[in-house]
């Protein structure tokens, strides 16, 4: 697709480089915020496990 343009957090560069794809930086947005999502009815004691420890890092910004 020539023309395509998408917006993706900076670590796409480092964990999906793509040799076909030119990572260009958009210094003028702010940080994109993520979560831990997952359905209800997928919920294991390892999502648990996860969550509880992503929970006790706190976020970036405290």
């Amino acid at each position: 697709m020539d023309g395509l343009v998408v917006l993706f957090p900076a670590h796409v560069i480092r964990y999906w480089a793509r040799p076909d794809i030119a990572y260009l930086p958009v210094t003028d947005l702010e940080p994109l915020p993520y979560a831990l999502v997952w359905r209800r009815e997928a919920q294991s004691e390892p999502i648990r496990a996860l969550a509880g420890i992503i929970r006790g890092r706190g976020s970036l910004g405290s």
